[in-house]
């Protein structure tokens, strides 16, 4: 049997849409860089089908930054638009494409704008 180049597509899109389904990366999430744990913030990401929300911002009392995203998973990375907004005094903006390595790892491939961090380990996972 030969498959129609409609055919190869639709089962593309179907593998593509079931890795994204079968991930869960919500939770509570630290940077690395390097191999030192940031001291600083946690990430928390909100995964609904692929679809992706992030909130991150500087742990001191007074935040200097807090940073909000969305973005897409296709494959096996993230493509998040993101920026600061008025909690902290910062007022960056950019994108983040992050690869997912597992359900519990991300690592940064690009980013735009001033982002930091290399890697980032899941500390809470979905309940």
């Amino acid at each position: 049997m030969i498959m129609t180049l409609g055919g190869w597509i639709v089962l593309l899109a179907v593998l593509l849409s079931s890795t994204a389904m079968s991930l869960d990366l919500t939770g509570n999430w630290k940077a690395t860089l390097g191999t030192e744990l940031m001291a600083g913030p946690d990430f928390y990401i909100r995964q609904i089908g692929d679809s992706v929300w992030m909130h991150g911002e500087d742990s001191s009392a007074e935040p200097t930054w807090t940073s909000t995203a969305n973005g897409t998973i296709i494959g096996n990375t993230i493509e998040f638009s993101w920026a600061d907004v008025p909690k902290g005094n910062a007022t960056l903006y950019g994108t983040l494409l992050l690869n997912i390595t597992s359900d519990n790892e991300l690592k940064v491939l690009n980013q735009t704008g001033g982002w930091g961090g290399e890697t980032w380990d899941q500390l809470l996972p979905a309940i």
